[in-house]
C-alpha cells in the first residue's frame, strides 16, 4: 500500500468527538467529490465516487449516522482505471437534497467553502480532511514532499485555497489537463497539513523520513568533503616533493639548514603521508603548523631559486 493510501487508511479510522466535525468532513468529501443528477420530476441524485475503499466506507457510514439516511454502495469496475475498482455511494430524492442542505452546498450557486459548516477551527480541519479523502494525495516522502488536491471545479479550489491560508499555509494552484490542482511542496507545510486534517502517524513518517535524509546527506557531505581533502592533501604533497627535489638538486642538501633538510628528507620518504603524520617522525617531534611552515618555506626557497635562475638566464 502506498503512503498516500496508509494515511487515508489513518484518517478514516478517526473518531472525532463532535457531530458538527462530522458533518464538516462529510460535507468535504461532497464537495470535492460530489455531483448532483437531476433526474425526471426534478428528483435529484447524489452521487460520490471514489477509488478508495476505505474513503468510500467512510463516506457511506458518515451519510447514514450523520443524515439518518440509507445511502446505496456501488462498486464500478472502470476500463479507463486499468480494470481497477471504483465505489460510488448515491443518495437519492429528498434524502438527496436534505443532505446537500445539511452539508450547506448549494448546487445551483457557485461552489466555495461551505461557511454554515467551517465556522469553528475544529470544523475547518475536519473538512479539510473530508477534501483530501475525496480528492487529496501525498507522495512517499522518500522521494519527494508534494501534497495535492484534484478539483474539477476552480471556484471551489481557490476557496480551498484561501481556507487553507487561514492556517498559514501557503498553497499554489495550477491547472493539469482539465482538473485545477491546490498544492502544498515542502516537508514543513506538508507535516503541519497532515496534523491538521489528523493524520499525525503519516506526519510522524514524514519526519523519520526528513530525519533519515538529512543524516545521508550530512554523510555524503562529510564523505566528499574528506575525499575533497584527501585530493588536495595529495596534490600538495606531490608539488611539495617536486620542489624539494628541485631545490636540493640546485643547492645541494648541506645547503639546508638542519630542520628544514630534516623535513624535506621526511616528505620525500613519505609522499603519502598528513602533515601530522610528518610531524611526528621529526626529532623532535613537531606540530601541523610547524611542519607545514618548514614546508612551505623550502618551496619558497624552490620558487627563489628557479626566479633567480631565469633572471641569469635572460641577462646572458
Amino acid at each position: 500500500m502506498s503512503y498516500s493510501s496508509d494515511t487515508k487508511e489513518e484518517l478514516c479510522r478517526l473518531e472525532p468527538d463532535s457531530v458538527c466535525c462530522l458533518l464538516a468532513e462529510l460535507s468535504g468529501i461532497v464537495s470535492a467529490a460530489g455531483s448532483v443528477i437531476y433526474r425526471g420530476g426534478g428528483r435529484k441524485r447524489l452521487s460520490i465516487e471514489t477509488e478508495n475503499a476505505a474513503v468510500a466506507r467512510r463516506a457511506f457510514r458518515l451519510l447514514r449516522d450523520v443524515f439518518d439516511v440509507q445511502p446505496e454502495l456501488v462498486t464500478l469496475k472502470r476500463a479507463r482505471l486499468g480494470g481497477r475498482s471504483a465505489h460510488r455511494i448515491e443518495v437519492e430524492g429528498d434524502e438527496a437534497s436534505f443532505v446537500l442542505e445539511g452539508c450547506g452546498i448549494a448546487v445551483a450557486q457557485r461552489r466555495g467553502v461551505p461557511r454554515e459548516v467551517t465556522v469553528r477551527k475544529c470544523c475547518r480541519m475536519a473538512f479539510l480532511r473530508g477534501v483530501f479523502l475525496a480528492s487529496g494525495s501525498v507522495t512517499d516522502p522518500e522521494k519527494e514532499y508534494h501534497l495535492e488536491y484534484v478539483l474539477g471545479d476552480e471556484a471551489f479550489a481557490t476557496a480551498l485555497q484561501r481556507l487553507i491560508a487561514r492556517f498559514d499555509l501557503s498553497a499554489s494552484q495550477t491547472r493539469r489537463r482539465q482538473m485545477t490542482l491546490v498544492y502544498l511542496k515542502g516537508q514543513s507545510e506538508i507535516t503541519d497539513m497532515l496534523s491538521i486534517i489528523g493524520a499525525q502517524s503519516a506526519r510522524f513518517a514524514m519526519e523519520d523520513a526528513f530525519i533519515r535524509k538529512e543524516l545521508r546527506n550530512n554523510a555524503n557531505r562529510a564523505t566528499n568533503c574528506d575525499s575533497a581533502n584527501m585530493e588536495r592533501a595529495v596534490i600538495a604533497a606531490s608539488r611539495q616533493a617536486q620542489a624539494i627535489e628541485r631545490l636540493i638538486g640546485a643547492v645541494g642538501e648541506s645547503s639546508l639548514p638542519p630542520a628544514l633538510l630534516q623535513t624535506a628528507k621526511l616528505r620525500l620518504a613519505n609522499p603519502d603521508m598528513s602533515l601530522e603524520e610528518l610531524g611526528r617522525l621529526c626529532d623532535p617531534p613537531v606540530g601541523k603548523s610547524g611542519v607545514n611552515h618548514r614546508l612551505r618555506k623550502l618551496e619558497k626557497m624552490a620558487a627563489e631559486l628557479e626566479a633567480e635562475q631565469k633572471e641569469t638566464q635572460q641577462t646572458k
